[in-house]
Order: structure tokens, then sequence, then C-alpha cells
């Protein structure tokens, strides 16, 4: 077969998306990568320079490209333009864009869903409460979203077969574009770079980028009324925010590189993972590390964590319920067999193996 891969774009951030999208890479040696957006800096050495195709977008100012925001009304348009007609198969790893390609009726379409366009569906409206902005520019942005909802819905029945990475993701595939899914198959980690370690101090970790969805500031605030050490790993947009809040506590790592991320992963006492994701790839790292998990009970986490055996899940996304979450944690009532083989569940080979299994199944299917 003649695979293409897609993908919403490679300029901001590299992050779980994208490494699921270096193992389809490795998976598909000879497919070419299109996306919205590229750029060398952000992705390194992961993604072959020489095999990625960017969309018209890429010749737009660089001050636009590293504001993608302001490119929204022209995004549909790019992602549409992609030739696709030559390829047998067609892989979109998609977010938001990606699922939207026109192809062939002879191409198979199969999206692994990270989740539907969530800033139009299920975290408005507090996607534009998060903007703090006037009237005027909530007003464009009220019409802008009501306009990318209808092309998000629309653009959903040009996929053959939808593939989530975590149930709550299937749930919302079929809530939100009413199609039917595939089995869940999980994102896969990079375990090798995770191990146990024979010493922990006595710190919390949060691992994550610093916006404001990643509710950081709830284990800031919970850590700061308990007086416990938090270590946060990561940077972003709301970190000058975040150490306004921060007491003397909490301390800001920022990016670190992958030896140092695992260590302090490694020797924490837990990690906070204060808010609601697709799936999380840090809690799985976490448990490579030995270590447990304290979450918020909703979404992909749920999935993951085995309460009381590798974690503990707090109810509600207050600092009062995480508070009470820290309290009750105690190290010692954690194995570190029971972790790791958590963890071993989530692989990159386990990925690998049952993603080419449901394509070669998936292929026979649509051509007979």
């Amino acid at each position: 077969m003649k695979v293409a891969l897609v993908h919403d774009w490679l300029n901001t951030k590299f992050g779980g998306g994208e490494n699921v999208l270096v193992e389809l890479a490795a998976m598909f040696p000879d497919a070419p990568i299109y996306t919205l957006l590229y750029d060398r800096e952000v992705c390194g050495d992961a993604i072959d320079p020489e095999r990625v195709r960017p969309s018209v977008l890429q010749r737009s100012p660089k001050f636009l490209q590293r504001r993608p925001r302001y490119l929204l009304p022209l995004i549909p348009m790019a992602i549409e333009q992609f030739d696709l007609s030559e390829y047998d198969l067609v892989i979109s790893t998609s977010s938001a864009w990606a699922k939207g390609v026109i192809t062939q009726p002879e191409t198979l379409h199969v999206c692994y869903c990270f989740a539907p366009m969530r800033f139009v569906w299920d975290y408005w409206p507090a996607y534009v409460e998060e903007q703090r902005v006037g009237w005027l520019r909530r007003a464009a942005i009220y019409v802008l979203t009501s306009r990318l909802r209808l092309w998000d819905y629309y653009s959903a029945a040009r996929v053959d077969r939808w593939v989530p990475i975590s149930h709550c993701v299937a749930k919302r595939i079929q809530k939100y574009y009413r199609q039917p899914t595939a089995p869940v198959i999980y994102p896969g980690a990079d375990l090798a770079a995770f191990a146990p370690s024979a010493t922990h101090s006595d710190y919390f970790v949060t691992l994550a980028s610093l916006t404001p969805y990643k509710k950081i500031d709830l284990a800031i605030a919970a850590c700061n009324r308990l007086g416990k050490r938090l270590v946060v790993i990561g940077d972003g947009t709301d970190r000058a925010r975040l150490q306004k809040l921060a007491g003397p506590t909490i301390e800001f790592a920022g990016r670190v590189d992958s030896t140092r991320r695992a260590q302090l992963v490694a020797q924490a006492q837990a990690l906070i993972f204060p808010n609601e994701e697709d799936f999380g790839i840090a809690p799985i790292e976490a448990m490579a590390s030995g270590t447990p998990v304290i979450g918020y009970g909703r979404g992909g986490l749920t999935e993951t964590v085995v309460p009381g055996t590798t974690g503990v899940l707090f109810e509600e996304p207050t600092v009062e319920s995480l508070a009470v979450a820290i309290t009750a944690f105690r190290r010692e009532d954690y194995a570190t067999a029971d972790l790791t083989a958590q963890a071993t569940k989530f692989s990159n080979q386990v990925f690998r193996q049952k993603f080419q299994d449901y394509i070669e199944k998936a292929d026979h299917e649509y051509r007979t």
C-alpha cells in the first residue's frame, strides 16, 4: 500500500500526539507526513524533514505561525488543499484538523483521534472565558467558533474508520460526530526511558505544559495549603501567573532534559495530575518510574490508574478535594512491581502491534 500520514501541526510543541506520530512514521517508513505547519527546531531529529509536506500556511509570516489561533479562519481551506489521490491508505492523527483531509473513494482514511475539537465542543464555553478578552473580540470568537463547529461536524464524515485513544474519547466521537468507532487503542509510551529509583525524596511533582487548561494552579494551591514540596516540570504561557501563586515550598524546574525529568519523577512521592485528560502520557511515565499518581478522577486517567494499587483519584476539581487526597496519601502503600506492571500495558510495543493488526483488518474489510 501507498500510505500517507496527516498530523495537525508540528510547530508549537512536541508532546504526546507528536510521539504517536513518531511511532507511526517508524511503522510506515515510506509514508510522507502532511501537516499544516512545520518547525524544524520544535521537531529536532524526531521527524525527518525530508518526509514533511507542510500546507500553504507555511508561507505565512513567522509571527503568525507561532500564534496559530490567528490563522483559524484559513485552516479548513489549508487542510483540504492536500492532494492525497495517489494513496491507498491515509492515517490522520487528529485533535482538530487532520481528520478533515479529502480522500478518494478507493482510499481508506483511518483517523487515530486524540479528541474531537475540544475548544468548540466539550471545553466550550470555558475556552472563551480563558481568553480574558473584551466584548468585541469575544463576539468575534463566538462567530468564528460557530462556523468552525459546523466545519468540524461535517468534515468528520470524511473519515472511514475512527480509532479513539480512550473510551472517553470514543464517547465524544459518538456524541458530537454521531460516528461509530473501532475498539480503543491506547497510545504508547517510551518506557525504556524511565526506571524506579532506590531512594525517594519528600516532594511531589507535576509534569505538563503550563497553560490554564492543565490546572497546575490546583496542585500549587493544595501544596501551599499543606506546606508540601512541589516540583513543577514544564513551561508555558501560564508560568508567570503560576509563579505568583506559588509559596516557598513550590519549585519551578522549567523544561528539563529527558534524563533529569526521569530522575525527578522517579524520586518523587507521587505525580499530581490535576486535570481531566483524554488519555495522559505523564501518569504512564510516572508508573514506569515506580511513582504513584494522585489524579483527577475523570477522563482517560480512570482507564490507566488503578485506585489503591497505582494511585488515588480525587473526585472534585477543587483545592479541597485534592488536598484531602494528598493528606491521605502514603507512599509506602504502593508496590513498585504493581506500578511498573501497569505501565507495561501502555508501551510503544503494545501500541504498534495493536495498531498494525487493526490496519490490516480494516483494509481487508474496506476492500471486500
